[in-house]
């Protein structure tokens, strides 16, 4: 192990190594790029052992690493910490290997891409993306309960997921160098916000991967707690972005990766950004269908928030996704609870102390969110006075939305026509739906679609009344 001065280093790179890892010599970077056998990364793309990873059966990838390696049962399974028995009792398919954290010391020993693990223990961060499992969502729920009460999450375990990374080296960082992955992720916030995610989500994917070994860099005290935040932040935007283009898996590993540095950053809006990202995880609850669930998880942020310094702007955020989840229970009691909340939290904020990443968080949004609650609400129970006051709010957010919002304006619009279809304004709701079709075909936002499905729905039991036919067929063809 190198040492310089009273920090340890790595005896490859020589870039510090975190204060907890006393009895490390390699940082994880290292460690993960340097595995014990030497294989050729062509042999994953095998297709035997490809559909092998992908359903993690690991009886003929040991027996074909062994065969190319000329390596015993026993030294294959020092190096995974499995005793002889077990390895051979794997190999023979009489036992499957089912310990997460195993898994994944095998991939990186091996060097196996961790896309070609599958999705049993949740979808890694690279182009691939499926709808969530209820397995990923329960294990998601229970990191957030524990950060919730102060326990910590495995974030190397997280990290882990992604393909091997360039070690840093002994290079210093500066305060430029943090500037530039802040500047990179504003830059991803904007364009989500000017047009979706769909054509840079694999570009911040691709940023975080290049950014997240830069924690073992050599960076001065004063600055990490910088370095973490920004890295943290963009670890959000990234999910965000996977989620605004389905990939709900990779979008909740993400995010907790994003909590574990939020968490570990000793800076002074760890907190905010910490019940950001729970807030961001609600969100999505709702859009799949999971009120309860998101409810659950605005307990958890409202608990990660007391006592901190968190701003008015995220636990407005958090108040707003509680009236949601609420409406999509047909909870119109706490809905409208929640709703005087979110005010509240909001004649509180202070612009000019607004944590980036809710900067955005305007009287805008403030009136599409409350708009899309009683929206939600008049959905889940079919009424149609919960659709009026749905109307004119979401009405002030889609006409608020200047030309770099184009995204959200396209979320909202189809919800203004249902609101009117709900309402009863049957004429407005229909010129509205094609404005909506336009907006939404407009940007690149998968989970924008969805809204127009929504819509397409409403719309069924008016199909005799006019122009709502000619509509639906134009939903029909654009919404698939």
């Amino acid at each position: 192990m190198v040492n310089l001065g009273d920090r340890p280093c790595c005896s490859t790179c020589g870039a510090y190594l975190r204060r907890t890892r006393t009895d490390a010599t390699q940082c994880d970077p290292c460690r993960r790029i340097a595995p014990a056998l030497s294989l050729d990364p062509a042999l994953w793309d095998e297709p035997a052992l490809s559909a092998a990873l992908a359903c993690l059966d690991f009886g003929p990838v040991f027996l074909r690493v062994r065969a190319e390696t000329s390596c015993s049962q026993r030294r294959l399974g020092e190096l995974f910490d499995l005793d002889q028995s077990t390895l051979s009792k794997i190999e023979l398919g009489k036992r499957p290997l089912t310990d997460a954290a195993t898994v994944i010391r095998v991939a990186n020993e091996l060097g196996i891409p961790a896309g070609k693990l599958g999705f049993r223990y949740g979808v890694t961060v690279g182009t691939t993306g499926q709808e969530g499992g209820g397995v990923d969502r329960r294990d998601a729920m229970e990191q957030v309960a524990a950060l919730s009460v102060g326990a910590g999450l495995p974030l190397d375990r997280l990290i882990a997921l992604f393909p091997s990374t360039e070690p840093t080296g002994t290079r210093h960082l500066g305060a430029a160098d943090v500037e530039a992955i802040e500047q990179a992720t504003a830059a991803f916030t904007h364009q989500d916000f000017a047009e979706g995610s769909g054509r840079v989500r694999d570009t911040a994917i691709a940023q975080l991967y290049a950014t997240l070994p830069l924690r073992g860099a050599q960076v001065s005290d004063e600055l990490r707690p910088r370095l973490m935040i920004a890295t943290a932040w963009l670890a959000m935007q990234a999910g965000w972005m996977s989620f605004d283009v389905k990939h709900h898996d990779a979008a909740r590993r993400l995010w907790l990766i994003g909590l574990g540095l939020a968490r570990d950053s000793e800076h002074p809006l760890g907190s905010d950004l910490t019940v950001y990202l729970i807030y961001d995880m609600a969100l999505q609850a709702v859009h799949l269908g999971f009120p309860d669930e998101a409810l659950r998880l605005v307990h958890f942020g409202y608990g990660a928030a007391a006592g901190t310094n968190v701003s008015p702007a995220t636990t407005s955020c958090l108040a707003n996704i509680q009236a949601r989840a609420h409406a999509a229970r047909s909870d119109a009691a706490g809905c409208d609870r929640a709703l005087g909340q979110a005010v509240d939290y909001f004649t509180a904020i202070d612009p000019t102390r607004c944590a980036p990443w809710v900067a955005f968080h305007d009287e805008t949004s403030l009136s599409a969110y409350q708009g899309a609650a009683h929206y939600g609400l008049a959905l889940a129970s079919r009424d149609p006075r919960a659709a009026g006051r749905a109307v004119p709010l979401l009405q002030a957010g889609v006409e608020g939305f200047g030309p770099g919002y184009a995204r959200p304006r396209a979320l909202y619009l189809p919800d203004l026509a249902g609101a009117h279809a709900l309402a009863g304004d049957i004429d407005t709701a229909v010129a509205l739906g094609h404005q909506a079709i336009d907006a939404v075909t407009s940007v690149h936002s998968p989970r924008v679609y969805d809204r127009l499905q929504v819509l397409h729905t409403i719309l069924e039991p008016l199909h005799a009344s006019p122009g709502v036919a000619e509509l639906r067929d134009r939903l029909s063809t654009t919404a698939t």
